[in-house]
């Protein structure tokens, strides 16, 4: 006796195609839905007007970010001072730094604008010190 009749072979493979079909199907037509919203977007004329409203919010935040990064004080001008014998990078900044500055943040500054790599200073070396404003 047979297993399965004839309607019933016939009857599952159109089933296992039409499936099939009917889930490409669905799945092009899922693409197509969140696609098309975004059609006209995609535009030749659209994407440079795209493209430069990117670069107005990249640097826009770019410039905010500069604006907050900086320091609430920033140097503005600049001292000289020559290093005599005995002098520490310590204790000319406990000389001229500000009152409410931190000693090692405002050595940090006269080494940068010194140009120092470390904290080795000679007599006779000429340092650039920061003279912050409030």
């Amino acid at each position: 006796m047979l297993k399965y009749s004839t309607y019933r072979s016939i009857y599952d493979e159109v089933h296992e195609d039409h499936t099939a079909s009917m889930d490409r199907l669905n799945i092009k037509n899922l693409l197509l839905s969140f696609i098309s919203p975004y059609r006209t977007l995609i535009r030749k004329d659209n994407i440079v007007k795209l493209a430069m409203i990117f670069l107005l919010v990249i640097s826009g935040f770019t410039v905010v970010g500069n604006v907050f990064a900086g320091s609430v004080s920033s140097a503005k001008q600049e001292k000289r001072v020559v290093v005599e014998r005995g002098d520490t990078l310590w204790s000319i900044a406990l000389k001229n730094k500000p009152a409410d500055m931190k000693t090692a943040v405002y050595i940090e500054g006269i080494k940068r604008t010194s140009g120092l790599e470390n904290s080795n200073i000679q007599a006779g070396d000429v340092l650039t010190l920061p003279v912050y404003s409030y």
